[in-house]
């Protein structure tokens, strides 16, 4: 079960800016915080995820489209800036 939740954890990083950019300043306190929601992954899967490209990610988000992006209403506050 724990790769559906890697999968859900990617695709929320695509369509969801503020997430996004909480995951680029802290990826592990936000991994920490999915896993403490009762969302099981593996220690594998968090030190991999945690260890993924900011720009593989960028580039993934920009291209998925707008229309199933979660709305995001701090877009002054850009992904870029954030690491």
């Amino acid at each position: 079960m724990t790769h559906r939740n890697v999968e859900r954890l990617i695709g929320k990083l695509a369509t969801d800016a503020m997430f996004r950019r909480r995951f680029f300043k802290d990826p592990s306190g936000v991994l920490t915080e999915f896993r403490s929601q009762g969302i099981e992954l593996t220690d594998i899967e968090l030190e991999a995820l945690a260890g993924t490209s900011p720009e593989a990610i960028r580039e993934f988000a920009a291209s998925v489209d707008r229309r199933i992006q979660k709305a995001d209403f701090f877009p002054e506050t850009s992904d870029a800036n954030q690491e």
